[in-house]
């Protein structure tokens, strides 16, 4: 700013400016006059003294309407505050702690979140089915897709072009077409509002993709040479119709060359660059998430995905699905606790800490969480990483073992029946309805893609999603393996199949319901509904909507709320949303706020080394502890003697169908394990028996984390191989690979004692291989080839096997373990048929 416009400046101001107020407002207007540039056709015509005025005039409106936006955010947070205030009152009414309330405050508002992002990916069916396409794709391409999520270049490429251009159909690709309208329909759906809650999300002109940067592939050596072939790799992929001076013409390559220089310091250094040490970096307004101007344009679709393929992190459909979680995220908190949720938050925990008699940083605990645990996982404090590079690391140790140690899950996944039928019990829904929309579910894929449509399975639809993440896009190849192997193994079937028929049934169940008035409706129903945050004034909204027609049965959709055109639809949508996917979520158990917190030691950083050692320990943990945070906990929560209220919700009866029931289908479960790895039955007579099932049923929940093994699986004293699961399988592995494989079989050899390196480096590897292991193919595979490579490393090994089941549980092999295989002709077939007088004794 020239020494003339600085003194002008400060005369119309009334008093002399700072240098960093001067700065502000000469940045403010030549951003201004760059906006400008682009938006008016007559901006070259001008002179700079016009440009200027025109710039400041412009400059002005934009401050008013700052100033006006932050008189209505005053307005929204002190309405929130009231709201919030009011459910706090109501839920101690009975004594409640105030912090404890909080706690479930948030919860409630965790489930309102997930909600709006269940919501919004129903959205996007089109999009999940051009992710799917195989049109254009060869025979190889097709099977590589379906076994290792491999995308579909041609439809890639096209889609990417669709949503820049703003799907104007100019690839000829309908399917493409459809998607890109899909998507970018959705996000402007969530970008409104965002807006209409007091957020500030301009809209792009071009259609919007999220940029995901891998910060070790920008980064490259980290020195001025991989910076500038960064900057020279990037240059000609940029649309420079958006880089312009403030006269309006366009920037030359040094200047834009400059520009991607700054952009690269910021990338590289995962934003360090910004940071001043020692200054106070907070969280800032919610509200204004989402409002930063990007640097980084590119021409087109097909730009984008050249630079995806050389430096993108993870692929595009992971950072559209983040994209929509973060966007249903900022929606939510915004919506429950106002324009600044942080500053509500800090509100909250000082008035808990008053009411509870207690200090903020001393607030009671909540199954061993404090207050601002649960928060920094709510606000996602606690899923942003810290260090991108050092939080994918952990991932893919993560799914690494997750890919080798639950190929066989679905024989256990036999224990979630218990918990979709208490759950069906508790919400007064019809069994025999139950189980027909199980079925409809698995044989029609029109019933699975109504229930898409209407944001039923979140989960599916973000894996979907996440498949267009092959050759070019470079998703992690253990993320990759890890979700084949859950495909192959039929557990994801398995589970939205159920998840799918239960919701369907909840759906139908909140149709029949919606037609009682409030006053009406039983004590419990109303105590159900007060749960989920459901009131009068929601229910009314309910019993407006027309309910959706499908196949003869009446459902309450979120597209059937909206329809009834109340300016409160989309905040009623969302709770009713949030109850049927918290059922569902009970019903076949999903973790909740409080176990996540929980598995994460309190909410830790993630891309921190005590994060992602958190992580490590309780990876396999959540199922367990959602177990006590969902059924457990309920069976303290719900009150006796509520009129209206069913058998299943009795706590003695609930309690005895949770132990009973599970320890049952644990039974089944170890069983099926047994016979699937080519023993007999064990004997269930003995006590030890019934105690190893009720922890696979999940009865005694986490306990069975340290307990739960098989001593005749594999190498290892059983009190260590309990111990190495309790610390997580990643850090047990580690300790299998140094302590096992490395430390005592080094002793051994020194003291001329026989070695086992062989046969247990080969067990670990095969721990950590997809495919392997899947409970249908084991077996086939020990005797096929696996049992004499373990022989033959490790002379003794198939007899040794054999002995520890023997001195364990009794148990003889009904197919022998031999040194045959398909190499030699040697391989055997089972010599007899499982005997199954075993298992009672006999």
């Amino acid at each position: 700013m020239t020494p003339q416009c600085a003194q002008a400046v400060a005369q119309a101001a009334g008093r002399a400016l700072k240098k960093s107020e001067l700065d502000a407002i000469d940045a403010r207007l030549r951003r201004t006059a760059s906006q400008l540039a682009r938006t008016d056709p007559n901006w070259r015509g001008l002179s700079p003294d016009q440009r200027t005025l025109a710039a400041a005039q412009e400059a002005m409106k934009q401050l008013q309407a700052e100033a006006d936006k932050k008189v209505a955010r005053g307005k929204l947070q002190i309405l929130k505050t009231i709201q919030t205030e009011d459910r706090m009152v109501a839920a101690t009414a009975d004594g409640e702690k105030r912090a404890h309330a909080l706690v479930e405050d948030m919860n409630h508002t965790d489930g309102y979140i997930q909600a709006i992002k269940h919501d919004a990916l129903g959205g996007l069916l089109d999009l999940v089915n051009a992710a799917r396409s195989t049109e254009g794709a060869s025979i190889g391409r097709r099977v590589s897709m379906f076994l290792f999520d491999s995308e579909n270049p041609r439809m890639s490429r096209d889609l990417l072009s669709e949503i820049y251009s703003n799907a104007d159909g100019s690839t000829g690709n309908k399917t493409a077409k459809k998607g890109a309208e899909a998507w970018l329909k959705t996000i402007e759906s969530l970008r409104q509002r965002f807006n209409a809650s007091g957020g500030d999300v301009g809209q792009l002109d071009y259609g919007y993709i999220p940029q995901p940067h891998d910060t070790v592939r920008v980064r490259g050596a980290g020195d001025a040479k991989a910076q500038q072939q960064w900057v020279d790799d990037t240059l000609p992929l940029l649309d420079r119709s958006r880089y312009l001076r403030e006269d309006g013409s366009r920037m030359d390559d040094a200047e834009v060359g400059a520009l991607l220089s700054k952009a690269w310091e910021t990338i590289s250094s995962d934003g360090l660059n910004k940071m001043t040490p020692g200054e106070f970096k907070g969280t800032g307004m919610r509200a204004n998430k989402g409002s930063e101007s990007r640097d980084i344009h590119f021409r087109d679709g097909s730009a984008y995905f050249d630079y995806m393929n050389k430096y993108g992190g993870g692929s595009a459909y992971d950072a559209m699905t983040a994209h929509i979680g973060g966007m249903a995220r900022s929606i939510g908190l915004v919506e429950r606790y106002g324009p600044n949720p942080n500053e509500q938050m800090r509100l909250q925990f000082e008035m808990a800490a008053k009411a509870d008699g207690r200090k903020v940083d001393d607030l009671p605990r909540t199954f061993g969480s404090r207050p601002q645990s649960y928060w920094n996982m709510v606000n996602g404090t606690a899923s942003t990483p810290s260090n991108a590079q050092l939080a994918r690391i952990g991932m893919m140790a993560r799914s690494l073992e997750s890919a080798g140690k639950l190929q066989s899950t679905l024989l256990s996944s036999i224990t979630d029946l218990p918990f979709l039928f208490i759950t069906t019990g508790y919400n007064k829904l019809s069994y025999f309805g139950l189980i027909k929309n199980i079925a409809q579910v698995a044989s029609s894929g029109e019933t699975r893609d109504f229930l898409t449509m209407h944001g039923i399975i979140a989960e599916s639809m973000s894996a979907d999603l996440q498949r267009w993440a092959g050759d070019n896009l470079r998703a992690d190849l253990p993320s990759k393996l890890a979700n084949s192997t859950q495909k192959l193994s039929l557990l994801r079937a398995w589970t939205d199949t159920l998840r799918r028929g239960f919701s369907l049934t909840m759906m139908s169940g909140m149709a029949r319901l919606a037609k009682t008035d409030y006053a009406a409706l039983s004590e419990y129903d109303r105590f159900r509904l007060t749960q989920h945050g459901i009131d009068e004034a929601d229910w009314n909204v309910v019993r407006a909507t027309q309910p959706t027609q499908y196949k003869g049965q009446e459902f309450i959709t979120p597209d059937a709320i909206r329809a009834g055109g109340d300016p409160r639809a989309n905040e009623v949508l969302t709770k009713v949303m949030a109850m049927i996917v918290d059922e569902s979520e009970s019903a076949i158990i999903n973790p909740d706020l409080k176990s996540k917190t929980a598995a994460s030691w309190g909410g830790l950083q993630r891309g921190t080394p005590t994060g992602e050692f958190a992580r490590a320990v309780m990876q396999f943990k959540s199922f367990p502890m959602a177990i006590i945070t969902r059924h457990w906990q309920r069976v303290l929560d719900t009150p006796s003697g509520l009129q209206g209220a069913p058998v299943a919700a009795n706590k003695l009866a609930y309690a005895a169908a949770l132990s009973v029931a599970t320890t049952a289908l644990g039974a089944i479960a170890v069983q099926a394990s047994q016979i699937k790895d080519g023993k007999d039955p064990i004997d269930m007579t003995k006590p030890k028996f019934w105690f190893q099932a009720a922890m696979k049923g999940g009865g005694l929940s986490f306990v069975g984390d340290m307990l739960l093994i098989d001593p005749t699986d594999g190498y290892g004293n059983a009190g260590a191989n309990a111990l190495k699961t309790l610390s997580g399988p990643t850090l047990g592995s580690l300790f299998d690979l140094m302590y096992s494989v490395g430390i005592k079989n080094a002793y051994l050899a020194a003291n001329g004692k026989q070695t086992h390196v062989g046969a247990e480096t080969l067990n670990l590897v095969r721990g950590h291989l997809p495919f392997v292991n899947l409970w249908y193919a084991r077996a086939a595979i020990d005797h096929a080839v696996m049992h004499s490579i373990q022989e033959n490393l490790s002379p003794g090994y198939l007899g040794r096997i054999q002995q520890r089941a023997q001195q364990e549980f009794a148990q003889q092999y009904y197919w022998q373990p031999t040194n045959g295989n398909i190499f030699n002709g040697g391989i055997t077939a089972p010599q007899r048929a499982p005997d199954i007088g075993k298992a009672f004794g006999n």
